[in-house]
């Protein structure tokens, strides 16, 4: 396989996958979806109510509320804060990771692409903390999310820096990084990635 055949067939698989993986909602990222509603009431218990999943949504309940335009705790709110999180905006790394990985045609194709898989359920999980505390801090202030958390958070730039990394760097970068590793062994892809002239050899 060529280097322009195989973009060709990465192109043509992200149709169904990516059309399979909107149809699921946010059934593709629900192992980092679940790890995620029970580590943020864990981990921020005088903030975090619950976490729930609404379709493609991530739902996360905090203990404050709002009266007269201001935050305060939930008893004395008129209502209580929630804050949606797309679920999207994290999981698109899947469908692009499922084309470049069954388009490749390698070895052991499923148990490789199960470990990538689980990587980037990793990253997700990742993801949804940092988006979570982007919400909090923005939605809340940064000085009450400090204050009324009980356990040590980072700073407000690294928060941005984890949000911004987790969603425009990991989703795209991270599946390359997974395919390529796990073609590094096959001296097909890399006579075709590195134009070495053994390509020839290895059709």
């Amino acid at each position: 396989m060529t280097l322009y055949r195989f973009i060709g067939l990465v192109l043509l698989l992200m149709i169904p996958f990516f059309g399979l993986w909107y149809a699921l909602g946010a059934l593709p990222s629900a192992p980092a979806l679940w790890l995620a509603q029970v580590t943020l009431p864990w981990a921020l218990p005088e903030v975090v109510q619950s976490v729930v999943i609404d379709r493609h949504q991530l739902m996360v309940f905090t203990l404050f509320g709002e009266a007269g335009q201001s935050v305060v705790s939930l008893e004395q709110a008129e209502y209580q804060l929630a804050f949606p999180l797309n679920t999207r905006i994290l999981s698109y790394s899947i469908p692009f990771y499922a084309a470049l990985h069954f388009a490749s045609r390698i070895e052991g194709s499923l148990e490789r692409f199960a470990r990538g898989l689980l990587v980037l359920w990793l990253l997700m999980f990742v993801g949804v903390i940092a988006v979570t505390l982007k919400n909090l801090m923005l939605g809340l202030g940064g000085d009450l999310l400090w204050t009324a958390s009980t356990n040590p958070l980072p700073s407000a730039n690294a928060i941005a820096l984890l949000f911004q990394f987790s969603t425009l760097i990991v989703p795209t970068v991270a599946p390359i990084m997974l395919w390529a590793w796990s073609v590094r062994e096959s001296p097909h892809w890399r006579a075709v990635l590195l134009g070495e002239a053994a390509a020839g050899r290895q059709r």
